[in-house]
């Protein structure tokens, strides 16, 4: 009797995984929709359901790396929790004050068959307007620093869906017009991507919290299928982390109306929460100012006969701000450097220097004389590094000056722009 309890505990110790089914899933709190995740072979895989409708079918997950054996599988389910969260908290400001974050979860444990034994977690959580999943990268001894090549996330959808979009890597960035096409004539496409189903559904793919990783647009790779495409770092490299770490979450919203994707608070529940202890500071304002006027070639941001940010123009924005009962004037073009190339390379940019034409100090004055602030703005070109070299004296200006607020342009693509002084 002993050795047979022994033989049974010995076999529970070597086998902990096999009590896991390879196919596990997740419905919302009103059972609306359901996420399905399946080890085929070893390979991870999920699909999405809104009740009888397939909404994603059997779509890839996992990561290319850097000198790195891939995050790809096979892999056996090490462990899974389910969980369920219904809470309201408060926005410090909005077109809602109180938000319901209410969805049920599955959490799964992967655990390489192979010689590394490497740990990968997907989370999946699903509310009553879509789903958002995850993935976790725990500690782990053959999984610390290391540089994703490509993230293999896929959303294989189910019909060549009326799609809205904005394609990437596109020279003048996210500025476009949305094109309105069937899903097959998209190629790589920023997020959110919006679409109509043939069943009368509205989905919208997108992201929640991009903290430290790079941001996801989308690829269409063959007809309905749709990947993950990151943006890159100047060598190539996606995203550069280290265990423990998680990636942001891919979300998928899904409503019967238009409306019900701009009601959805899904992106905001999956957000991590605030952790300024003090709000009270946070004053929501509208502003007016001088930078449409140069997209539609009225004005220049550089200096010369059609510069829009002179002072006497700018006294014109403070007039009507203050009139018409708007808190800020924005003036881009008001600072040294539009004159240069600064679209290639915006380490050409000062950020306490004026133009000639616009008296920065008298123009700061004479708003807050009218009831108004200027609200700065300082253009990067993504050039960080030239950024940060001014930065505390810009704000300190800001501060002599009361201006209160500042809008930061990164124009460029890319997670980081580099450049050299030859």
């Amino acid at each position: 009797m002993f050795l047979l309890n022994y033989l049974i505990l010995f076999a529970f110790i070597l086998t902990p995984v096999q009590a896991y089914q390879s196919t596990q899933s997740v419905s919302s709190p009103s059972g609306t929709h359901m996420v399905t995740f399946e080890l085929s072979e070893g390979i991870p895989t999920y699909s999405v359901n809104r009740g009888d409708i397939t909404i994603i079918e059997n779509s890839a997950l996992g990561f290319e790396l850097q000198n790195d054996p891939d995050l790809t599988g096979p892999f056996e389910i090490l462990n899974r929790e389910t969980t369920s969260f219904d809470n309201t908290w408060t926005q410090v400001w909005g077109e809602k004050k109180e938000i319901r974050n209410h969805y049920n979860e599955l959490k799964i444990e992967l655990l390489e068959t192979g010689d590394l034994n490497r740990e990968l977690t997907i989370v999946f959580r699903v509310f009553d307007d879509g789903i958002g999943f995850r993935y976790e990268f725990p500690e782990q001894e053959n999984l610390s620093s290391f540089n994703i090549m490509n993230e293999l996330t896929e959303f294989n959808l189910t019909g060549d869906h009326t799609a809205w979009w904005i394609g990437a890597y596109q020279w003048n960035r996210f500025e476009y017009l949305t094109n309105e096409t069937p899903l097959s004539e998209a190629d790589t496409v920023h997020t959110p991507l919006t679409m109509k189903t043939d069943d009368g559904f509205y989905l919208s793919i997108h992201e929640a919290a991009l903290v430290d990783f790079s941001t996801m647009t989308l690829e269409r790779t063959e007809g309905n299928r749709l990947k993950a495409n990151l943006m890159p770092w100047f060598d190539g490299v996606r995203v550069r982390t280290e265990a423990p770490s998680v990636t942001p979450w891919r979300t998928i919203q899904i409503a019967d109306t238009p409306g019900g994707l701009i009601t959805s608070y899904l992106i905001l529940n999956l957000n991590e929460p605030n952790k300024l202890e003090d709000t009270s500071w946070i004053e929501p304002g509208k502003y007016v100012g001088i930078w449409w006027e140069m997209h539609l070639d009225k004005s220049t941001w550089g200096p010369g006969p059609r510069h829009g940010a002179t002072t006497e123009n700018t006294k014109r924005y403070i007039d009507f701000a203050a009139e018409h009962g708007f808190d800020h004037v924005l003036v881009e073009g008001w600072n040294q450097g539009w004159d240069e190339d600064w679209a290639a390379s915006g380490a050409v940019f000062s950020f306490t220097e004026p133009m000639d034409d616009f008296d920065l100090e008298y123009l700061a004055n004479y708003a807050i004389d009218n009831g108004v602030r200027l609200m700065g703005h300082h253009e990067t070109s993504a050039t960080i590094e030239h950024y940060e070299e001014q930065v505390e004296d810009g704000f300190e200006l800001y501060n002599e000056l009361g201006v209160r607020a500042v809008k930061t342009g990164y124009v460029g693509h890319g997670q980081e722009i580099f450049w050299t002084d030859e």
